[in-house]
């Protein structure tokens, strides 16, 4: 899900934002080749050293050809040693660059730079990793209809080159780099799809992690539905006014959304977004309610004005937030994040991997009879404020997304282990709707040794919060093994709420 990593709220609203193309390009060459490059054409962090190394498309294909895979290898500062070990970073998406971040993330964890190695690998079809491109993603689907349409028109122009893109791939990628710089085993740390990934390649490899840090996690075994965070969205608004000293009474905002989404879904707002005519309806509403909860604290505690401004014709606050969000029901979809993202490849993982609603097999008439009926036997509580129609529909990476895919027999993640035995660290925001503390506790049910540690006041990928604190706490897990003392959790502020 996830399900931006910290874009999966851009992969939500964004998924089809980039400008059309050809299809995939498959440089020629030798899997295994690698070419190594000084850090001023690399990265701008000190100490970095960039590389390639070539690849198989897909490994049990090789006549597919080969694809570039790209790195950045950021050195530990304490030269008078060797690094004490080596820690590669994903950011999620699927579909989003490490290396673009590592200026980011050589600040986020410069304490642990003194002593480990940082490694980042662009997974293939992103950023410098030969970049994935199937053209119709890029034209900026205005509705649900026209994107699900467009995701599986990609997948017809990929065509069997569409199985290289799965994270069992990638996963693999990352351990040839591994393999050629001669690095023994990695602590693994994943953000959001990132947490995904990171859980196959310790599934793929075993004996080649020391250790895991899950950021904003979830499990192999994806809800398609998104039960867990229509239910986290609800816990979130009661949270963040709970801890307002009174500034909003959770349960009544909660009725109060269910009262637009019902009037938004008989009467749409009209907008106008980059010049076109849009509506903002009730599925709008939800990917709005979501998104803000994912960024939290920034956004989330104007939910409460926003929505009741609305119920009383004043909808400026709740179209301001739409064009922000650009979410999928009647808006033009847009990425704003500055990093590099491909939606196109996110389309293609989430297609390969996650698990459908219909049975794979099936023709699409079959499929769409099969999406039906699973969606109203769901009960409507199960969603509320939502609506369980609008909620299935908001987000790129669930509900009939893949309904168009045309592989039939592609790839499948087997969503059971065997998984190393490691020390394993989940980390959560009590106010992330989109990877919830509820399915970070699923991840970590697939470890033996886990620890899940809820951060309050904060919604997606925690370390980003800007005390320092969380990003501390994973510095020491990944250090000494263990958890370490989290009493500055407690200073984190709650999140402010517009009067």
């Amino acid at each position: 899900m996830k399900l931006i990593s910290k874009s999966i709220g851009m992969l939500m609203a964004g998924v089809a934002a980039v400008a059309a193309g050809a299809t995939v390009a498959v440089p020629a060459g030798h899997a295994g080749t690698a070419q190594r490059t000084a850090s001023d054409e690399c990265v701008p962090v000190p100490g970095a050293v960039c590389g390639t190394v070539r690849a198989p498309l897909v490994r049990a294909r090789p006549g597919l050809g080969d694809i570039t895979v790209a790195y950045a290898l950021i050195k530990h500062r304490d030269t008078s040693r060797p690094a004490a070990g080596t820690v590669t970073i994903n950011p999620g998406g699927p579909g989003d660059s490490a290396i673009a971040s590592a200026a980011t993330y050589a600040r986020m964890f410069g304490d642990l730079l003194k002593d480990h190695d940082l490694l980042l690998v662009d997974p293939r079809g992103v950023n410098r990793s030969d970049p994935l491109s199937c053209g119709t993603l890029g034209s900026l689907p205005a509705t649900r209809a026209t994107f699900v349409r467009a995701v599986g028109e990609c997948g017809r122009r990929l065509g069997v080159r569409a199985r290289g893109y799965t994270s069992a791939e990638i996963a693999d990628d990352i351990d040839a780099v591994r393999a050629e710089l001669g690095i023994g085993r990695l602590d693994l740390f994943g953000e959001s799809y990132g947490t995904y990934l990171m859980t196959v390649y310790a599934q793929r490899h075993p004996e080649r992690v020391r250790s895991l840090v899950l950021s904003s996690a979830y499990p192999l075994a994806v809800d398609m539905r998104g039960r867990p965070n229509a239910r986290a969205a609800r816990r979130a608004l009661r949270l963040v006014c709970r801890r307002s000293a009174g500034a909003c009474d959770g349960d009544q905002v909660l009725r109060d959304i269910a009262r637009l989404s019902r009037r938004l879904h008989a009467r749409p707002i009209p907008y106008t977004l980059d010049g076109q005519q849009r509506r903002l309806d009730d599925t709008a509403l939800a990917s709005v309610v979501y998104g803000l909860a994912k960024t939290a604290p920034a956004g989330i505690g104007d939910v409460p004005a926003m929505v009741r401004g609305a119920l009383h014709s004043d909808n400026a606050l709740l179209i301001d937030a739409a064009r922000q969000a650009a979410p999928l029901s009647g808006s033009s979809l847009r990425q704003d994040d500055p990093q590099p993202f491909n939606p196109e490849l996110a389309a293609t993982v989430v297609c390969n991997d996650y698990p459908t609603l219909w049975d794979r097999e099936a023709a699409l008439p079959v499929r769409l009879r099969q999406f039906s009926a699973g969606r109203a036997a769901l009960p409507e509580r199960d969603f509320r404020p939502f609506g369980k129609r609008a909620w299935t529909s908001m987000s790129y990476d669930q509900g009939d997304t893949c309904i168009r895919w045309p592989d039939r027999r592609g790839p499948s993640r087997p969503t059971a282990g065997p998984f190393p035995d490691v020390p394993v660290l989940v980390t959560s925001g009590d106010l992330d709707a989109n990877t919830p503390t509820e399915t970070g506790r699923q991840a970590a049910r697939q470890f033996r040794r886990a620890t899940v540690v809820e951060v309050p006041n904060v919604g997606h990928v925690a370390e980003h919060e800007p005390s320092g604190c969380v990003a501390a706490i994973q510095t020491r897990f990944i250090r000494d093994l263990r958890v370490p003392d989290t009493s500055c959790l407690a200073h984190i502020p709650p999140a402010p709420v517009r009067p």
